[in-house]
């Protein structure tokens, strides 16, 4: 009985964990990768990179202050996959999907109906925007290309 019970749970949180991400099918065409320093609720500062792979993929590079990764994952036909041997991280799929909102609202691309909930504040020419999902909040910047 506590066995089943385990295993109940245990699924409930397994499913929680992969609604938590919302899909996003339809990925624009970037022409170069984008750059973005990324400032959470706790002062941690990261370097967010998104390089085109081709034809709807994209590959988001997380790196903290010192150039350790954090999470390297690939996002292909609405499917999210880790790239090389980093762990899962949820946490970075979500800043991954909420900043896919913030350029979707400064590109006019289509956002999945789920990110509807996101509130984006965007400052200083754009380029600055405080951004809140799900009690989490992140500041982001964009970079400039060199």
């Amino acid at each position: 009985m506590l066995k089943n019970i385990f295993i109940c749970v245990l699924l409930m949180v397994v499913l929680n964990a992969c609604h938590s991400v919302p899909v996003i099918n339809v990925l624009p065409e970037l022409k170069h990768t984008l750059s973005m320093q990324i400032i959470d609720v706790n002062g941690n500062n990261s370097l967010l990179l998104i390089e085109p792979l081709g034809r709807q993929q994209w590959r988001f590079v997380q790196v903290d202050s010192l150039g350790a990764p954090i999470s390297r994952q690939i996002l292909q036909n609405g499917k999210w996959r880790n790239d090389g041997f980093m762990p899962p991280n949820p946490s970075a799929r979500q800043l991954f999907s909420v900043v896919y909102a913030y350029l979707g609202q400064q590109h006019h691309w289509p956002v999945p109906s789920v990110l509807n909930d996101v509130k984006i504040v965007t400052g200083k020419g754009d380029t600055v925007a405080d951004i809140s999902w799900k009690n989490q909040h992140w500041q982001i910047r964009e970079l400039a290309d060199e």
